[in-house]
């Protein structure tokens, strides 16, 4: 049976020639020869030129051999070959290097309306997207009713860090903050790691260590958190205690957007999120 590292070099071999064969020399500056080639696309040679590596190394790496590749290297032959930054994170991955850091995200500080559809068909679970920075983008009925009004914050304050720390209702409605406080700041650090140029992530946390003094305790302690999950209870006025599981799901054409969900852990729970459905006209989903 082949290797991991035998299966990822004859995966990154294939995937090389796929991208040569799709590029013509004069899509990268090359001339063209002005006569029909024998294949499609850039010769090894030229993409070895291109890439700025000798012919023979090039050619050892598409044929699937053992060879080591910096990740300078490799992002030069990502250059060489037009690749997006999806497939070059791709390139890396086969070649047994880490992925990178991933660039600013693209479209972050808006929740479309597929997204709002899928809040309101979890009802009468609450639910809510964030994006990379931990904005609330949509929320559905239910999230204000067992939470807080997301839309009264003011909108640089819509912000799950912030919301933790600094809104009463917030703190009050959970049964045990501390432990929910301090994995979302292992979350928002662990967020911040992916992108460790955009200094958005500490303003954030330089803004909240300013007025928070629990913030500004744990903050140093650098918790990481991948992913909180698990049960969750809060305390409400009207139903008493309500006990959830938490989710956490990242959008596939959006991964920097999370969807998070507080599903009811019995069919009882269920039934006391209905009781507080009855009480208003649920259907609406709020974006920011």
């Amino acid at each position: 049976m082949a290797s991991d590292s035998d299966a990822r070099r004859r995966e990154l071999a294939a995937f090389l020639r796929a991208r040569r064969a799709r590029l013509q020399p004069e899509s990268v500056g090359l001339p063209s020869a002005g006569r029909r080639r024998r294949v499609p696309g850039l010769r090894r040679e030229e993409v070895a030129n291109l890439s700025l590596v000798s012919y023979s190394w090039y050619t050892r790496l598409e044929q699937g051999q053992d060879v080591q590749a910096t990740a300078e290297v490799v992002d030069s032959i990502a250059a060489a070959l037009r690749l997006s930054e999806v497939e070059q994170r791709h390139v890396r991955r086969l070649a047994g290097l880490p992925a990178g850091p991933r660039p600013f995200p693209g479209r972050d500080d808006t929740a479309d309306e597929q997204a709002r559809k899928l809040l309101e068909g979890l009802l009468p679970a609450p639910a809510y997207v964030i994006g990379p920075r931990f904005d609330y983008l949509a929320w559905n009925d239910a999230m204000l009713a067992v939470f807080c009004d997301i839309g009264q914050l003011p909108p640089r304050r819509r912000n799950v860090l912030w919301a933790t720390f600094m809104v009463p209702r917030v703190r009050s409605s959970l049964a045990d903050w501390e432990e929910h406080a301090r994995a979302t700041i292992g979350q928002f650090r662990a967020e911040a790691a992916a992108y460790p140029a955009d200094i958005r992530y500490s303003r954030i946390a330089e803004e909240l260590a300013a007025v928070s003094p629990e913030f500004r305790r744990w903050w140093p302690e650098h918790e990481v958190v991948q992913a909180a999950t698990g049960t969750q209870e809060f305390r409400h006025a009207r139903i008493g205690l309500l006990t959830t599981y938490l989710m956490q799901l990242r959008l596939i054409d959006r991964p920097s957007l999370k969807v998070v969900v507080h599903l009811p852990a019995t069919p009882f729970e269920a039934e006391k999120l209905e009781t507080l459905r009855g009480e208003t006209v649920w259907g609406a989903v709020v974006s920011s």
